[in-house]
């Protein structure tokens, strides 16, 4: 989701709802602080592979935040379909044992749909390494239900709260992938997941709107740039950034500058 993901809107200038709102309230600490911050950068990503674990706490209002550990912009060891052998065969139990948390939540194997990523990982910038993936702490990640989103799939549709520095970068000429909300507010799709559908792949982008199954209201449209587009996202930001999934756990944030 983490869930990164991974990265990207400045929230600034968000048209705030209620319901959004309403998953601001101050949490209990995190698992891990953002202290030590060090820059990271993914250049020409798109459509390479990442992987994200994020190590989750309950809290007392039966909501969940946590810590996100991301391999983007780290090198992988073996070939993609090595990587996501690996990835699926994860045990989160036995990862709340070596890490802590009241749960884990996979997110992946994925795909980048932005071309470049600059972005501030945390904790120096030292590696985590899962079966052989080299995870960096990339921000935390609230939920409104910590059983739900532990149990999976997470909610679809349901803007959520995603607290990093990453600025994403889309290529002039490149197609990008957005929901809109009936309110009007668009989410460009900055990743994509593998985890539901394996034939997900950025190959198969172009279909993807024939293939979701939209709430009333919400709109999928898909674009072609004539110029570069980026998105940023401040950790501190307040409203904080807010991404949205769709039913295949494809990841978009909002663009406070797309109509």
């Amino acid at each position: 989701m983490p869930a990164f993901f991974a990265a990207a809107a400045l929230v600034a200038l968000v048209a705030w709802h209620p319901a959004v709102q309403a998953q601001a309230k101050p949490a209990s600490k995190p698992i891990v602080n953002l202290t030590d911050p060090c820059p990271i950068k993914a250049e020409n990503w798109r459509g390479k592979a990442f992987y994200e674990i994020l190590f989750m706490f309950r809290q007392p209002n039966s909501g969940g935040i946590g810590n996100y550990f991301n391999s983007l912009s780290n090198a992988l060891p073996a070939p993609n379909d090595v990587m996501d052998a690996r990835f699926r065969a994860l045990n989160g139990d036995t990862l709340k044992k070596e890490f802590g948390g009241d749960g884990v939540f996979f997110n992946g194997p994925r795909r980048l749909v932005a071309n470049t990523i600059t972005a501030m990982s945390w904790n120096g910038c030292k590696q985590r390494v899962i079966a052989g993936i080299p995870l960096n702490l990339d921000g935390t990640f609230e939920v409104p239900s910590f059983d739900k989103f532990v149990s999976g799939p997470p909610v679809a549709y349901k803007p959520l709260v995603s607290k990093r520095d990453s600025r994403m970068i889309f290529n002039a000429g490149e197609t990008v992938y957005e929901l809109i909300t009936p309110e009007g507010s668009v989410y460009t799709m900055f990743s994509l997941s593998l985890k539901a559908d394996p034939k997900n792949t950025i190959e198969n982008l172009p279909t993807l709107g024939k293939r979701l199954t939209l709430p009333t209201g919400w709109q999928f449209r898909s674009r072609k740039l004539d110029k570069q587009m980026v998105l940023t996202a401040a950790a501190d930001s307040n409203p904080p950034n807010t991404v949205v999934l769709d039913q295949l756990e494809g990841n978009y944030q909002y663009n406070a500058g797309a109509k």
